[in-house]
């Protein structure tokens, strides 16, 4: 009990002297530290001479260039590579930088940088309240900071922001409108074929362009082994650049530039790993994925699912060709989906309309393809065998099937781990794009 009673007494005596010890760690209050580091932040903006180069990393994914140029009233100018129009005009609006749990900058009126993070997914083509998922309020690391480069990470959805300070050259480009200029890489989508290749030098690779994810993957043959590369890319004056390189033996890509277009003759020119060269159209595969279009069959088989496609086929150019998402049943219910259920029972798969009410989702009517046959050079062959119920003459369920029950099948394209796109044999110029 004595015991317990001195050592009280010794832990008293020590937390007595730590209270009233008179010196501290820091000279100056957090507060005033705080506003001082804002200071710095705010004086390491304004005074970079040409502005800054960023790029911003949504949390929903891809990369977006923008050029900022920040002053001292807390006003900012900025471009973006978001579209033609946020490319060629500039737009000013406020910020401000403000101690929260950490210090932050707030773009804090409507501006580009918000149009990726709108919730109206009609802005953006993002998510219903979502948009991209990406940010306008943002945290500073102090250990993310040097004299030309500040990075930042969103407070809401952790999008990154990465800024490097811009070169005089730079800054003129912008102005002069050559970020537009890039953004005639864009017109690649132009191209009618699926498939479209480029040769750089003694390379010819084959280019897929996810334009709504900011994805660029190039697949190419080294002798007779494909090798495929994925980055996401942005817009930058000189071009598109890559988030990472492309290294094929002795040529690196780092992204292209020098881009042309050609409407008439819908030939894009581009540079790159120090070549140049015309993308072209092909109606197949550089490398065929032999087992790609058994594996897209035997996955929902394996799994219980089925494959659902939004819009139907794409034909000649155009989303949504035969207009699905117009349809409706005799019940009046809503289109939901269009879907592709292998072994749908014992005889035959589905293909047909997926229409929902309130009480659940229907299939109404469509086709019942027989189960479909495999080529050794890779494509899936649909035969019919039936039908569910009275599909209307003429109709877009009608204009699917035909589609679905061409001669010359289909080569199926995994785009990602639950996605692949089924791409016309016949001359590339219709898909269907299923998860």
């Amino acid at each position: 009990m004595k015991r317990s009673f001195l050592y009280l007494l010794l832990l008293t005596t020590v937390f007595f002297s730590c209270e009233n010890k008179d010196d501290t760690v820091f000279e100056e209050s957090a507060d005033v530290r705080l506003n001082a580091a804002l200071a710095s932040y705010e004086k390491q903006l304004v005074e970079a001479p040409y502005g800054w180069n960023a790029v911003i990393y949504p949390g929903g994914g891809g990369s977006y260039g923008f050029y900022f140029k920040f002053d001292d009233k807390n006003r900012v100018t900025m471009y973006s590579d978001f579209s033609d129009a946020s490319a060629a005009k500039s737009k000013e609006s406020s910020y401000r930088l403000k101690a929260m749990q950490t210090p932050s900058l707030i773009f804090d009126t409507y501006s580009y940088l918000h149009v990726l993070a709108d919730p109206d997914e009609e802005v953006n083509g993002g998510v219903l309240g979502e948009g991209l998922k990406s940010d306008f309020e943002f945290s500073i690391y102090g250990d993310s900071l040097s004299a030309d480069r500040m990075a930042f990470v969103g407070r809401k959805n952790q999008s990154r922001l990465v800024l490097t300070k811009a070169t005089q050259a730079q800054a003129t480009a912008y102005t002069n409108g050559d970020l537009a200029k890039a953004l005639l890489f864009n017109n690649i989508a132009k191209y009618i074929p699926y498939f479209k290749r480029v040769t750089l030098g003694a390379n010819t690779y084959e280019i897929t362009v996810g334009q709504d994810t900011r994805t660029i993957k190039m697949t190419w043959l080294n002798g007779n082994v494909p090798k495929t590369f994925t980055t996401n890319y942005y817009m930058t004056p000189s071009g598109v650049a890559f988030v990472s390189p492309l290294v094929n033996g002795s040529q690196t890509i780092t992204g292209f530039g020098n881009i042309t277009w050609n409407a008439n003759s819908t030939q894009l020119g581009v540079s790159g790993g120090g070549a140049s060269g015309i993308v072209v159209s092909a109606i197949k595969p550089i490398s065929v994925d032999l087992a790609a279009a058994r594996r897209w069959w035997q996955a929902p088989v394996e799994s219980g699912g089925d494959w659902r496609s939004a819009n139907g086929f794409h034909v000649n150019g155009v989303d949504d060709a035969f207009k699905v998402n117009d349809l409706k049943d005799g019940q009046g219910r809503s289109y939901g989906f269009y879907m592709y259920a292998p072994a749908f029972n014992s005889r035959y798969d589905a293909f047909a309309p997926i229409f929902y009410d309130e009480n659940g989702i229907y299939l109404d009517y469509g086709h019942a393809p027989a189960k479909p046959t495999f080529t050794a050079d890779g494509r899936v062959i649909f035969t019919e065998f039936g039908a569910f119920g009275e599909i209307p003459a003429g109709s877009a369920v009608e204009k699917s099937g035909n589609l679905l029950f061409d001669a010359s099948g289909f080569y199926l394209i995994q785009t990602s781990d639950e996605t692949y796109d089924m791409v016309s044999a016949k001359d590339a110029k219709s898909w269907i794009s299923w998860e």
